[in-house]
């Protein structure tokens, strides 16, 4: 019995091993799992291949899977190998789209805004693999508190058709860049009467996020009332952001003015140091040159001349208050580009206040609106012409109207956003139609060619000016504002 026993199991054992052999030997074997592609992508099923005898071997497959559509699909595998058991197997092919969506931002990835700034969104697009534009499914949380310093995040969201999700975050920093601001009771470039007083802490300082800081400002500089001389002195703060203003000013000591105040008249300009020639152009005579020009406002810088404002000298001659001795207020009449391109960057070089009177109808003087140390006035829009024959003076404005000038002034003061006040005559000439129309369309003051100094008390609408021509000298310049 035990013996039998012993060779049915070794029978057993010779079947299989002989049912394996021949299998190994004649079956072909197809090793193929579940296959998992990426939408919108190319797959070669062609590539699979089968085993017989622990050799590769071709296998057909009668795939329809759709690459560009999601879903299941199944694929036939099947081997033809000669002289084999050929074998078949049914494998199934996934579609998916597992990839995230992509969210790109415009602008910067970080941004500051200033306190109380309202933040601005750059924009961003979102595009996906299989949905393409889906910008329009991002969601924005922003917490932005820009009452607040600080850091704060704008988390920007989008979820495709597949569930992918994708995150991003653009960096907003609420800073206060702002500086703090020192406000003076007096002008930054002001003037003291010898022996009289002056307040130098008549002053307040405010920041647009710590509020009023006035205590905070330190002074540096003294100035001697007693003694005659340009003092300076500056004011400085700091906000609690480190944000620091410097205000630096001059005090102009000097004594009471009492001959008047020279408001000098310059046209047109000339560059020397270039061989310009004027000598063919015509009225050539209220032609300065640039050198000349620029050893006048020399002279006035070095020997600390006070440049008086308009709302100053209305002032004076209102008897409100007193003017320095050298006081002084440079103008320009016409607006010419000679004035731009060759005296303003010299006042501008000495940081010299000038006014310039243009005609508005004209365009150079377009350029220059608020730029430091250049005013803008009116002289007149369109009526600097030599036209009128009904009277002693040529003027075109002696032949109109009330109701003409009184236009032409409102369309000049619109032209320059109504803030001048101040107005020169084309040619000196005027009538009393003419002072009523500057008059009712707010003018305050208005200039002849009349030569003389304004004086306390003079006739506003019949000021006189110094006139500086081709062949002033410096000398003759020194000795007219004496």
């Amino acid at each position: 019995m035990k013996n039998k026993i012993i060779y049915i199991f070794i029978s057993i054992i010779t079947i299989v091993i002989l049912t394996s052999g021949i299998k190994y030997l004649f079956i072909t074997r197809i090793n193929i799992d579940d296959i998992t592609i990426e939408i919108n992508s190319n797959y070669d099923f062609n590539s699979k291949k089968g085993k017989l005898r622990n050799k590769d071997i071709e296998l057909t497959n009668n795939s329809n899977v759709n690459l560009n559509k999601l879903g299941d699909y199944e694929v036939t595998f099947e081997s033809h190998e000669k002289y084999a058991i050929n074998s078949k197997k049914k494998v199934k092919v996934h579609v998916v789209d597992d990839k995230k969506p992509i969210i790109t931002l415009k602008g910067d990835k970080e941004i500051i805004i200033n306190y109380k700034e309202e933040y601005k969104e750059d924009g961003y697009t979102a595009t996906d693999n299989y949905d393409g534009d889906i910008t329009d499914k991002v969601t924005i949380q922003n917490n932005i508190d820009n009452t607040k310093l600080g850091n704060y995040e704008v988390i920007y969201k989008v979820i495709d058709s597949s569930n992918n999700e994708t995150t991003i975050k653009r960096n907003v920093i609420v800073k206060d860049t702002e500086k703090p601001i020192i406000k003076l009771n007096r002008n930054i470039n002001s003037y003291v009467i010898l022996n009289k007083n002056i307040n130098l802490y008549d002053f307040t300082a405010n920041d647009n996020y710590d509020g009023d800081i006035t205590d905070k400002v330190t002074v540096e500089g003294t100035v001697n009332t007693k003694k005659v001389g340009l003092y300076k002195v500056a004011y400085k703060v700091k906000d609690s952001s480190d944000n620091e203003t410097i205000l630096e000013t001059t005090i102009n000591v000097q004594k009471k003015n009492t001959k008047g105040i020279p408001v000098m008249m310059y046209h047109w300009f000339y560059d020397d140091t270039k061989n310009e020639d004027i000598s063919k152009k015509p009225n050539n005579h209220n032609y300065i040159s640039k050198t000349n020009f620029e050893k006048q406002i020399k002279y006035l810088v070095d020997n600390n001349y006070y440049f008086a404002t308009w709302k100053e000298l209305n002032d004076y001659i209102d008897k409100k208050i007193d003017l320095p001795e050298k006081s002084i207020i440079l103008t320009d009449d016409d607006g010419k580009v000679s004035f731009y391109e060759i005296a303003y960057p010299i006042t501008l070089k000495y940081k010299v206040p000038i006014t310039s009177f243009v005609i508005t109808n004209k365009e150079p003087w377009k350029k220059y609106m608020n730029k430091d140390y250049l005013l803008m006035e009116s002289h007149t829009d369109s009526l600097h012409v030599r036209s009128c024959t009904k009277s002693k003076w040529d003027g075109k404005a002696m032949c109109e109207t009330y109701k003409s000038i009184y236009n032409d002034l409102v369309t000049s003061k619109n032209k320059l956003n109504n803030n001048t006040t101040v107005f020169a005559y084309p040619f000196g000439h005027y009538s009393d139609d003419f002072i009523k129309a500057l008059k009712d369309s707010g003018f305050k003051m208005a200039f002849t060619i009349n030569s003389g100094r304004v004086k306390k008390g003079a006739n506003k609408y019949k000021l006189p000016r110094v006139r500086v021509s081709k062949g002033t000298t410096l000398n003759q310049f020194i000795n007219s504002i004496k």
